[in-house]
Formats: C-alpha cells, sequence, structure tokens
C-alpha cells in the first residue's frame, strides 16, 4: 500500500498517470478545430458574397470586415469552443457526420437565432436579414458539427487491415 500512494504524490510523471488515450483525444482536437477552421475561412472569403450578398446589402452600417489577423484569430478561437463543447457533450450525439450535424442542428439554434433576433430587434437589422443569417448559419454550423463528428470518428481509430 505505501508504493501505491508513493507513486501517485503531485509532482512525479504528470504523462505517466494519464490514460493512454489523451494524445489521441489531442490529436482529434487539434484536427477537428483545424478542420472546422478552414471550412469557415473558405465560406468566409469565397461563398459568403454568393450567399449573403442581397442581404448585406439591406443592413444598415455595415463597415468593412476586419483585418485578417483578427478574422484568424476569432476563427480559430470560435472553432476550437466548438469543438471542445462538442466533445463534451459527444456522449449525447456519439461519433459520425450523422451524429455530428445532429450536434450542429442544436448549437446552431442556440447560437444563431438569439444572435441575429438582437440584431433585429436592438441594432434595426431587416426582418429578412435577420432570418436569412440565421438559417445560412445553422445550415453551417450542421456542415461543422458533421466534419468534427467525421474528425472524431476517423482520427485515432484502428486501422482495418
Amino acid at each position: 500500500m505505501r508504493n501505491y500512494w508513493r507513486a501517485r504524490k503531485p509532482g512525479r510523471s504528470f504523462w505517466a498517470s494519464q490514460p493512454s488515450g489523451v494524445p489521441v483525444q489531442f490529436t482529434k482536437f487539434v484536427t477537428a478545430v483545424l478542420v472546422v477552421f478552414a471550412w469557415g475561412f473558405l465560406f468566409d472569403k469565397f461563398l459568403s458574397p454568393t450567399v449573403m450578398g442581397s442581404s448585406m446589402s439591406a443592413i444598415p452600417g455595415v463597415v468593412t470586415a476586419p483585418a485578417m489577423m483578427w478574422q484568424i484569430i476569432g476563427g480559430l478561437v470560435g472553432s476550437a469552443v466548438l469543438v471542445w463543447v462538442f466533445e463534451k457533450v459527444q456522449g449525447s450525439f456519439g461519433s459520425g457526420a450523422k451524429s455530428g450535424a445532429m450536434f450542429g442542428v442544436y448549437a446552431g439554434i442556440l447560437m444563431n437565432f438569439p444572435l441575429w433576433l438582437y440584431h433585429t430587434l436592438y441594432v434595426a437589422w431587416p426582418y429578412r436579414a435577420m432570418w436569412h443569417f440565421t438559417l445560412v448559419n445553422i445550415v453551417l454550423m450542421v456542415i461543422n458539427g458533421a466534419l468534427i463528428g467525421l474528425v472524431y470518428q476517423k482520427v485515432g481509430a484502428p486501422k482495418s487491415a
């Protein structure tokens, strides 16, 4: 019994006391963050003007986009938070694209409906633009969730022969 307590003292080998799956979980997390960030960045730069174009022109007081550095930092932080939340509730959804997409539906509704409704009520955005942004961003969250679920299913999975 004495050796058991001696091996568990703080300050000894931190990594030796971790479960064997920790590096795999870290790899899954980082991979999912980078995949979601890359998808969001590509959407923002190439597809957003087409998808959001007519609604953007109806919004009063829209100023230029923030500097590229802040777009990258914001995208990485947002992706990390989304993947972190998925990791915490993954037991409710499972892994795979379908389960991730279901997570995306819930996350999209919880995040986007109050945000764009606030913009309509207090910032005087047009009603049509609010619904356009809400629905487009819920679809984006479904795609983000599917990508996260797919990464969590594929990364670190045993290779079949």
